[in-house]
């Protein structure tokens, strides 16, 4: 039934566990993912907008069930006439009725009248219309049934695509956490390197083997430090407000979030072959499922009936009814609708020329330039998302040259540094050469988290768009 409807979804970890510390609640990504897919607005919007999907399939399948429909009525009638004395009246009837409306378009009306006005005289007919011409025929009568099953599939992909984006969203909504959270540790160690570069100058000035305007530039490497780590804190929990909004509850939630092996998320995700890669993405795209499916149904039914309405409308009918006496005794009752005296039968022919129908030819032209643009769109939507995938698949690999020449440079700028700070502890530089390694340094590790983060976030792009994100957190839906 329509109201059926359930949704489950099972995850290789099982129900949301975030563990409580001092009352607060601790997320890992994996649950904050399942617990966005549960959650999430989108998700929920989604779900309702299926379970309203299913009742007007329910309703467009209804339409070929049996049809009841029941009436009933009573007067009552008081008068007088001159010089007579007072007369009264009373009359009842009963109408029931089914009619059922078969997938080539034949409609069966089967009534019954039960009046009842002194004497009770029930009739009872059955009328069949056939359309031999217009209307006619499976294609033309379940067209709005058809529609609304394609509808019900794009609905179950739109609630898909919408569990892929939300479970995406979450995913670099962490990752943005991560970011910022090493970002911090980065800045942080900075400026204990500096503030150990204030010491040491001090202690250099101290022995006189500097100047003293050295110091000068050593602390004000120390205040900006300082203000870069207080504008990195700020974005950091603003981060983790944009990952209570993706995942979809309160931001007033106390919760927090645990640390992040961003090596081994890598290792969960696979690239694959770039033929691979288009091919799927043409597979998996909600989009172009849709467009497909609406070209092949629901465009294609609409040029059906437009052009079933310019065809001439010719139907067959026909009539049988018994009953419906007048008086008592034998032409009363039950028996006067079997007794063969109150009969009739009918047979007919309605035929109607549409003359100089512009509205329906009108809607014929519609109807072809509505299936032509939409072959258009279609064709012009593969385009686009193979484009998409080939640049999504690049990115990956460019993402991946990235992060190794950003490992290098790391790993060579924290070598330079350390040559640096001998040679200053040597006295071979001064304090202004040290404080530009050091800066170096940390733009080299900030570019290092960053080609990580990037890379990842390519992965996560392209697990997306072939459509995999779901089957990567073995998420399974069943509608």
């Amino acid at each position: 039934m329509w109201f059926c409807f359930l949704f489950g979804i099972a995850c290789a970890h099982g129900q949301v566990s975030g563990s409580a510390v001092n009352g607060k609640v601790k997320l890992s990504l994996d649950e904050a993912i399942l617990l966005a897919v549960r959650s999430n607005p989108n998700v929920q919007t989604s779900r309702l907008n299926d379970v309203a999907q299913k009742f007007n399939l329910w309703v467009q399948e209804w339409q070929f069930l049996p049809h009841y429909s029941f009436q009933a009525s009573a007067t009552s009638n008081q008068g007088r006439a001159s010089g007579l004395p007072r007369a009264s009246s009373h009359n009842y009837n009963v109408q029931p009725a089914v009619t059922l409306t078969t997938p080539i378009g034949t409609q069966f009306t089967l009534s019954s009248n039960n009046p009842d006005t002194g004497h009770y005289n029930p009739g009872l007919s059955l009328q069949i219309i056939q359309p031999l011409i217009r209307g006619f025929g499976q294609a033309v009568v379940e067209a709005s049934l058809n529609n609304a099953r394609d509808s019900d599939v794009i609905s179950r992909l739109n609630i898909e695509g919408t569990l892929r984006s939300t479970v995406t969203d979450v995913i670099n909504a962490y990752l943005d956490i991560v970011s910022r959270e090493r970002t911090v540790i980065i800045d942080e160690d900075g400026m204990k390197r500096a503030e150990t570069s204030v010491e040491q100058t001090k202690l250099f000035i101290k022995a006189g083997r500097k100047a003293g305007n050295e110091l000068v530039t050593v602390e004000a490497n120390v205040a900006s430090a300082k203000s870069q780590l207080e504008n990195d804190r700020n974005n950091l929990l603003q981060a983790r407000y944009a990952l209570l909004s993706a995942i979809g509850i309160d931001p007033n939630t106390n919760v927090s979030f645990t640390s992040l092996d961003v090596q081994q998320l890598i290792q969960k995700y696979h690239l694959p072959t770039l033929n691979n890669a288009k091919k799927w993405v043409l597979e998996n795209d909600i989009q172009y499922q849709t467009d497909e499916i609406t070209l092949h149904g629901q465009r294609s039914r609409d040029l059906l009936v437009a052009e079933d309405n310019t065809r001439w409308q010719l139907n067959l009918s026909a009539n049988v009814s018994g009953g419906a006496g007048s008086g008592g005794g034998y032409n009363a009752g039950i028996n006067s609708v079997f007794n063969g005296t109150n009969q009739a039968q009918g047979v007919g022919l309605a035929l109607q020329i549409p003359i100089d129908d512009q509205q329906s030819k009108q809607a014929v032209v519609n109807a072809k330039i509505a299936l032509k643009q939409a072959k258009l769109a279609l064709c012009q939507k593969k385009w686009s998302i193979e484009t998409s995938a080939i640049n999504a698949w690049n990115n990956v690999v460019s993402a991946e040259r990235a992060l190794r020449f950003a490992e290098d440079a790391e790993r060579l700028q924290e070598k330079t540094y350390n040559v640096s700070y001998q040679k200053y502890l040597h006295g071979l530089i001064d304090s202004l050469e040290l404080q530009s390694a050091l800066q170096s340094l940390i733009q080299s590790k900030q570019a290092l988290l960053s080609a990580r983060i990037s890379y990842l976030k390519a992965l996560v792009s392209l697990d997306l768009l072939v459509g995999n994100t779901l089957k990567t957190w073995k998420i399974n839906v069943r509608l």
